[in-house]
């Protein structure tokens, strides 16, 4: 039993030692930073630019998150395959992200097409500015589902780090909403970018790329 639960121990730490390279930090930053410009309302009129150019953002974003996995963290650690309650957990977070996804998109679509409509923007705004409370509940709702989301991604990733992405995040909705204004949670983005550059030039430092000749010997 005790065999088993240390081999179990070794494989979280295996799998913790995957998020040393900081990119899925800066990840999670560049997405705050996309979510501020998506959810920005500009006394103008919410143009379409907003989804546009966010939606531009974390795709470049996700490509980059990706290629660095692949050509930069992988060459340097190689790849590991891990056990049956590692892929468990995978379709139970996918499951739970699922639904918390849905329900958001809901939100985010109804939202986006009220402020697409000037009529309906101006109608939204003047009763959201008659009502400041709504607004606040509004916020903490947008706060909470991205904040919970977030934490049970971390907590079933077994990526400690990711209950502050979590905090900060949620913490960055609420003001993005709230305030509408978009530099606070740029800010709080980079708090959450900056830790991951550090880990990201830590690891290329620890972790050279070793000459193909060295490998193949």
């Amino acid at each position: 039993m005790s065999s088993q639960l240390n081999l179990r121990e070794i494989e979280r730490k295996a799998f913790r030692f995957t998020y040393q390279d900081g990119l899925l930090d800066m990840h999670y930053g560049l997405i705050v930073v996309c979510m501020s410009i998506f959810v920005y309302r500009p006394a103008t009129g919410y143009s379409p630019m907003n989804i546009i150019l966010s939606t531009l953002m974390i795709t470049l974003s996700s490509g980059l998150f990706w290629a660095g996995k692949k050509y930069i963290t992988l060459p340097r650690m190689g790849q590991a395959r891990f056990g049956a309650v590692r892929k468990q957990k995978k379709k139970t977070l996918a499951i739970i992200l699922g639904v918390f996804v849905l329900f958001q998109l809901g939100l985010v679509g109804l939202t986006a097409l009220g402020w697409l409509d000037r009529d309906v923007s101006k109608q939204l705004n003047n009763f959201i500015n008659e009502r400041i409370s709504t607004l606040m509940v509004v916020a903490a709702i947008g706060s909470f589902m991205v904040g919970s989301s977030m934490i049970v991604s971390a907590y079933f990733s077994d990526f400690p780090r990711g209950y502050y992405s979590a905090i900060l995040m949620a913490l960055a909705v609420f003001l993005m909403i709230y305030l509408n204004q978009p530099i606070y949670p740029i800010l709080i983005g980079g708090l959450i970018l900056l830790p991951g550059l550090v880990l990201f030039v830590r690891f290329l430092k620890t972790y050279p790329l070793q000459p193909k000749d060295t490998i193949d010997e």
